[in-house]
């Protein structure tokens, strides 16, 4: 949808969409509390879609809530951010449907949906853009997407999958302290790419905001890859996991890592040899000017993608709350990195903080999966007792080992 934004329109529409995702995405992750990987990761079926269901609601509810008071602080893209927190509270409710269909391994149903909800997004927010010329009108259209692919495909399928009721007002404890460690985690990866927005809108400009976004966007070409092969892959770790076998946890993270991998180098290989030609042809001869910045991009979203990996490995072991350390240092370093870089280098510095901090991610990442693998499974069946398909419970521990 950027590219489509910077083709028809100028740089300062770019950055006006852009500020307004800059600004959404983040609330939403958190507040999503990332209920589709909680619900995913399952593998024992231990709460009803009911308290997934109702605790994303909630979420998402106070999202808008919380988008009014975002709009109040900018009052240039107060329309846009409206329409956009619209937008991301549908789909949040899409995507804890996705999460029951991934538990269910009806991958398909959630292809289809994405693939409707991307090409009926894309075509609501370039026909309202190119009529009105309005950035606000275009992101109404994306809003208008969600909803109809939410109520006229989402729903019904899910309703196939569990036809009970879907709301609850007894949501337990348990599992917001399951869940919101995640929440912050995802809230702290968004706000990795938050981060640099912000830096170079307040001190380059909007329209130097809508360069950094569309030569940033062309990272989701990848992304989109790397997170079709960790959805499809979640489900079958987290059960391989949880029955204790190791071999087949890592053969599966490898193998979806040395995808990611081919993936990355693919993209950086193409930036190296024909960024500019091809920012021409996507965006148009401003944006082909700024091949440097575009490499530098491309090689920090190789990093993610392999730190990407490894994150749906980590989540599948359900070590939810050990990731958030990380991310805080992770955005701690691109915060002071943006703070010292932007200033002096402008796009390259905002590329180059972004590789830093992905790298950091990286290594961080990876060391978290090699801990997971060193650790027991632990029994998470309700009141101690064992789930269906568990080992048979060992002898309690004496007090001196405990």
């Amino acid at each position: 949808m950027v590219a489509l934004l910077a083709r028809l329109g100028r740089t300062a529409d770019v950055g006006a969409y852009s500020l307004g995702l800059a600004l959404t995405a983040p609330l939403f992750l958190l507040l999503g509390l990332q209920l589709r990987s909680v619900q995913a990761t399952d593998a024992r079926t231990e709460r009803p879609f009911a308290q997934y269901f109702s605790l994303r609601a909630l979420g998402m509810g106070l999202g808008l809530a919380l988008t009014v008071g975002l709009a109040l602080l900018y009052p240039q893209a107060r329309a846009v951010l409206g329409w956009l927190g619209v937008a991301k509270a549908l789909e949040g409710l899409s995507d804890v449907a996705y999460g029951l269909m991934q538990q269910r391994e009806r991958l398909d149903w959630v292809a289809r949906s994405t693939l409707l909800r991307g090409l009926l997004g894309l075509g609501l927010l370039g026909t309202a853009f190119a009529l009105s010329g309005s950035v606000a009108l275009g992101a109404a259209g994306v809003a208008l997407a969600n909803l109809l692919v939410l109520v006229l495909y989402d729903l019904p399928h899910t309703r196939r999958l569990a036809p009970g009721r879907w709301w609850t007002p007894h949501i337990p404890g348990a599992l917001l302290r399951i869940a919101l460690p995640l929440g912050l985690v995802m809230g702290l990866v968004s706000l990795g790419s938050t981060l640099p927005r912000l830096f170079v809108e307040r001190t380059l400009g909007t329209g130097a905001l809508g360069l950094y976004s569309a030569l940033a966007y062309l990272n989701v070409a990848g992304s989109v890859i790397v997170v079709a092969l960790g959805t499809a892959v979640t489900a079958r770790l987290s059960q391989r996991y949880a029955a204790g076998d190791r071999r087949g946890f890592v053969a599966l993270t490898l193998g979806m890592t040395g995808a990611a991998a081919v993936v990355g180098g693919g993209l950086v290989l193409l930036a190296m040899v024909g960024g500019g030609p091809l920012l021409r042809l996507l965006y148009g001869p401003e944006y082909a000017a700024q091949s440097a910045p575009f490499v530098w991009l491309m090689v920090s979203g190789a990093l993610g993608y392999l730190a990407s990996c490894a994150g749906f490995a980590v989540t599948a072991a359900r070590k939810f709350g050990e990731q958030l350390p990380l991310f805080v240092v992770v955005t701690g370093v691109l915060a002071l990195a943006c703070w010292t870089l932007v200033p002096a280098h402008g796009l390259v510095g905002a590329a180059l903080a972004s590789l830093l901090a992905a790298g950091v991610q990286l290594l961080g990442s990876w060391g978290i999966v090699a801990w997971a693998l060193g650790t027991p499974v632990p029994d998470t069946s309700p009141l101690g007792t064992p789930a269906p398909g568990a080992p048979p419970p060992t002898p309690a521990p004496s007090q001196g080992e405990s």
